[in-house]
């Protein structure tokens, strides 16, 4: 019988080819890819996105002032709103790590909550949303859809702008 060698053969190669199998399936696709780095958002870059989402809710955008959050902590709002008391403030690490527990800390617990100081004394009327740079990630390099790319970042930035100044309308926030 012809075909008993090719069986035989058959057989005794079986676990050799597994064995080559196992090896090309285990390790001999390419490398897996490791994340682009992210970083915030240029601050001047974000602070023309709030200034323009003043614009769409029908705010005139000033340069803000500097709000006394405590006797030794004052916080530099970026855009205010003309004749209001009430702005945008967006803070990189370094400037969150100055303000230290004058800033009081965010809920982990609500991640994406806008979180709206007030001042103290002569500033105790104003409301002041405080936008972390570190929420506005992008990657320059996205090339794929599930990475962060400039363009989200920006209209995440615009829509937490927005949905304050429409709590600040609603409010009616000085």
């Amino acid at each position: 019988m012809r075909s008993e060698p090719k069986l035989r053969l058959m057989f005794r190669s079986g676990p050799v080819l597994a064995f080559i199998f196992g090896c090309v399936a285990c390790g001999g696709g390419p490398a897996p890819r490791s994340a682009n780095p992210t970083r915030p958002l240029d601050e001047p870059r974000a602070l023309q996105i709030i200034a323009d989402a003043f614009r769409e809710q029908s705010e005139q955008p000033v340069p803000g002032q500097e709000v006394a959050l405590s006797s030794q902590h004052h916080l530099r709002v970026d855009v205010g709103a003309q004749g209001k008391r009430f702005g945008v403030a967006y803070l990189s690490a370094p400037e969150r790590e100055a303000l230290g527990a004058a800033l009081p800390p965010r809920d982990p617990h609500r991640e994406d909550a806008l979180q709206v100081v007030s001042g103290i004394d002569a500033d105790r009327d104003a409301r002041i949303c405080v936008l972390y740079d570190s929420d506005y990630l992008h990657d320059d390099q996205a090339a794929e859809v599930q990475e962060p790319n400039a363009l989200t970042a920006e209209l995440k930035l615009r829509r937490d702008v927005r949905d304050f100044l429409v709590i600040a309308h609603r409010e009616r926030m000085p």
